[in-house]
């Protein structure tokens, strides 16, 4: 008995060691509304908090609800009224103080049996009073894992994940702009990996610089796992010409459904789930810099409490400097918890990460309506410009001896 003790207590031991559990600083997570998914937090201008949420039982819809301190929840909005599905919203506030939510949709193709998910925007001036939802995709092929930001510019950016053709299984991510929120691009491939590419969420650091940080299914480094994801990291200049991406998680176990924001001192941090334990655990990493990462340290202990999801989530830090980490669990049916804290982590520790994994090939970027590997319009200029100026050479040459 006392033998079997002490192994219990080494096993714990290691535990703690490996997933670094540092709820300390972090407030006991409260629940805060039932059959609900997918909540994506802001502080808006005035300091009102919003939550854009979908509904969990059918028909799904798009909803907001709003708070004057984070804790009770009092007022919902109805953005959409869908007989099928809409869901995965992402919430942001512009610089001009409108409100804009895109999300996922189901449609059903005409004159056939099929379904297909386009992405959808709707805006509103106040919060309460949605406009109609507008199509950003109509396609044959699904759209999914939407999330939208506006740069200092005030450029508006909509990331997603998509097929590049209907004979493809695996997601790729896309992108498209718009300088007024109204008339967008065409869309830009940005990845073509071999598996599936989700949850593209983009960002503009304070310095200008543009991140982007995906989810990527590496099942097939990590076999027999059959739900495997790792975090990976782009970054630009521009928004438009990325990186080549860096792996920021290369574990044994899960690590996905994540989040990417970067705080008022400057430091980034990714909350995501976690697989360490077998239960999906709530977890978070830092950087200093954006390419030297701590490792994902645990933020909750699920697994004593029995096998439930804590997957999508969001995180903001409010005018107070505190942050609120909003994720989906299941303990309690389906519904949003918050978790109000700071974190706490030891970039002394950090690794740093290279961006050496090809983003896209010269092949699928020369199909894009603009070039999204740096460098490549320039020496595209310079041939042009070059074969322009011995055809000009040519020209004068000839010219002057029938002369």
């Amino acid at each position: 008995m006392k033998f079997m003790l002490i192994k219990i207590f080494i096993i714990l031991l290691m535990l703690n060691s490996m997933s670094g559990i540092a709820s300390a600083k972090w407030n006991e997570p409260y629940f805060i509304l039932p059959d609900s998914d997918r909540p994506s937090i802001i502080q808006d201008k005035d300091g009102i908090y919003w939550i854009a949420f979908n509904s969990w039982t059918n028909p799904q819809n798009i909803w907001v609800m709003n708070s004057n301190d984070s804790i009770n929840w009092m007022n919902f909005y109805q953005v959409t009224d869908s007989n099928l599905t809409d869901y995965e919203p992402n919430l942001i506030q512009d610089k001009s103080g409108r409100f804009w939510i895109v999300y996922s949709s189901l449609i059903e193709v005409r004159g056939t049996l099929s379904f297909n998910y386009d992405l959808k925007l709707a805006h509103s001036d106040n919060g309460i009073n949605w406009s109609e939802p507008v199509n950003i995709t109509n396609s044959p092929i699904i759209e999914s894992y939407p999330y939208i930001m506006q740069d200092k510019k005030g450029r508006y950016f909509i990331t997603y994940s998509t097929y590049s053709n209907e004979s493809i299984n695996n997601l790729d991510i896309y992108l498209k702009y718009s300088d007024d929120g109204f008339k967008w691009s065409q869309p830009i491939r940005i990845t073509d990996s071999i598996e599936s590419d989700i949850f593209p969420i983009m960002i503009q650091d304070n310095s200008g610089k543009y991140w982007m940080l995906f989810s990527r299914n590496t099942r097939e480094k990590h076999k027999p796992l059959l739900n495997k994801y790792d975090l990976f990291l782009i970054y630009s200049e521009d928004g438009i010409r990325w990186s080549d991406a860096a792996e920021i998680t290369n574990l044994s176990y899960n690590i996905n459904y994540p989040y990417f924001m970067q705080d008022k001192d400057g430091i980034f941090w990714i909350p995501h789930m976690t697989g360490i334990t077998g239960s999906e655990e709530l977890g978070i990493m830092g950087s200093l810099n954006g390419t030297e990462w701590t490792d994902s340290v645990v933020l909750s202990n699920y697994s004593n409490e029995g096998y439930f999801k804590t997957d999508y989530k969001s995180m903001i830090q409010d005018r107070n400097g505190s942050y609120i980490y909003a994720f989906t669990s299941a303990k309690i049916g389906r519904g949003i918890w918050l978790m109000n804290g700071t974190p706490d982590l030891d970039f002394s520790k950090a690794r740093k990460v290279e961006f050496n994994n090809t983003r896209i090939t010269v092949e699928n970027d020369t199909k894009n309506i603009i070039r999204t590997i740096p460098g490549r319009n320039n020496n595209e200029l310079g041939l042009e410009f070059g074969l322009f100026t011995v055809l000009v050479l040519f020209l004068c040459t000839f010219l002057k001896r029938i002369s």
